[in-house]
């Protein structure tokens, strides 16, 4: 087996790329327990070791990487290693402490719960596992060793409400983490019950109980002298290029901020100027889409090209070796050089999207369809048809190039009257009515009519 450069940190997982073949990687400090990389670029944790019980060699999976870290693979390591010196086999180990707990609390919520999870990693992963891993923590540490027929909706209220009384927002308002643990709480009865182990679902009776959920205020500007005014702050940051380019596409794509930190080279066409991906937002969501096609003006072209030779040989647009987490640019970096350059309440990088729907109503004069297309909203005509990711492309990209040129002429403090021109063009009636044939078709418009008179 090729000797390799020992793993010290999560740092320096990150060198070691996908070969034609799987190879393993030995860790420092931790002898036998190794990185194995796989040529599909899976990366897990392999621990190799002699068994105290068969006198021959076996070997043991502490999980994939990233989800278990490299702090945690280690603590793992140490844990099996205790139990060697016992004199006993960690696997056999391993699998009667399951088994004594699953015999100890079978009909517990903790066993529903984890059972169930055991399910969504072989579907979900990345952020989503790890947020509802963290919601039924917080539903298992009120109810998990309850036997889950007999939890009832007063108990899972009160549950419900005391998680809700200590999340609160700086407004001293609710956020949605109670509805989310009903959710996931939900989906564990529901679990449960098809298996024949509880006849109802308390959690889901009780949603209706908690108090509507609030973020606070998401700050945006939406006058064009305000926006002006930011763009050309944004130009005058300083320091890390990732952090300004992922700013600057936020003004010219307005996507959420969390899908553009994702951004995969692999997710990127840049000859024929498409990104498609899945959005985070949209999976799970009635309202929001579960896949995306964003149509990308040639200024976020140009500014991909220059993140290219920063990070062309990575994974991801916004690699970064300092993240502590998937090696991206953090949540909080975009908006803390917003304060920075004072907008602190003023707006904010979720703000984009309101700027943009703002204006490109207001000012531009766009159709809300094509709008809420491009904000990866499920769209709707009035004949109930919805649109799918490549409707609509042409128009969406046509829409696109001119807000990005909208936003050139206002950073540049040229004027603008072009733009409001094109504007009343759309707005006269008779370009209004053709638009609305061409999307509704003439039957159904002039059914429409006919109904006004």
């Amino acid at each position: 087996m090729e000797q390799r450069k020992p793993i010290s940190s999560d740092r320096s997982i990150s060198s070691h790329k996908a070969e034609d073949k799987e190879y393993l990687v030995p860790v420092k400090g931790c002898p036998k327990l190794y990185l194995m990389v796989r040529p599909n670029s899976t990366k897990s944790w392999v621990y190799r070791y002699l068994s105290p019980t068969y006198s021959k060699n076996r070997r043991l999976s502490f999980g994939v990487y990233p989800n278990v870290s490299f702090a945690r693979a280690c603590d793992i390591w140490r844990e099996n290693e205790d139990v060697i010196t016992k004199g006993l086999d960690p696997k056999e180990y391993r699998e009667e402490i399951k088994q004594s707990l699953v015999r100890k609390t079978k009909n517990s919520f903790n066993h529903f719960a984890w059972e169930y999870f055991d399910t969504l990693e072989q579907t979900q992963k990345g952020n989503t596992l790890i947020r509802k891993k963290g919601r039924l923590e917080l539903i298992c540490s009120y109810i998990g060793n309850e036997p889950i027929s007999e939890i009832g909706s007063p108990r899972m209220l009160e549950v419900l409400l005391d998680i809700q009384a200590k999340s609160l927002n700086k407004d001293d308002k609710p956020t949605d983490k109670a509805e989310r643990c009903a959710g996931i709480a939900s989906d564990v009865f529901v679990y449960a019950g098809a298996r024949g182990f509880c006849s109802s679902n308390p959690a889901a009776l009780i949603k209706s109980q908690l108090a509507k959920s609030s973020y606070g205020h998401r700050p945006a500007v939406t006058k064009p002298k305000d926006l002006a005014k930011l763009l050309r702050a944004i130009e005058t940051v300083e320091g890390d290029l990732n952090t300004i380019n992922s700013l600057r596409l936020l003004a010219l794509i307005f996507v959420r901020n969390g899908d553009l930190r994702r951004m995969r080279w692999s997710d990127l066409d840049l000859e024929t100027s498409r990104w498609q991906f899945k959005p985070l937002k949209g999976q799970g969501k009635v309202n929001m889409v579960k896949d995306m096609v964003v149509p990308l003006p040639s200024q976020a072209v140009a500014i991909l090209r220059k993140q290219q030779k920063i990070n062309g040989h990575t994974e991801y647009v916004f690699f970064s070796e300092t993240a502590k987490k998937h090696q991206i640019i953090s949540d909080a970096t975009a908006n803390n050089r917003l304060h920075d350059l004072g907008y602190q309440n003023v707006h904010c990088v979720h703000g984009f999207r309101a700027t943009a729907k703002t204006i490109m109503q207001e000012q531009l004069k766009y159709p809300l369809l094509l709008v809420e297309m491009a904000l990866g909203h499920t769209t709707k005509d009035p004949n109930g048809t919805a649109y799918g990711r490549f409707d609509y492309v042409d128009d969406r990209s046509d829409m696109m190039q001119k807000w990005a040129d909208y936003l050139d002429a206002l950073r540049e403090g040229r004027d603008t009257a072009e733009f409001k021109a094109d504007a009343q063009s759309k707005a006269n009636p008779p370009t209004q009515l053709q638009a609305l044939i061409g999307q509704l078709g003439e039957d159904k418009v002039l059914e429409l009519l006919r109904n006004k008179e």
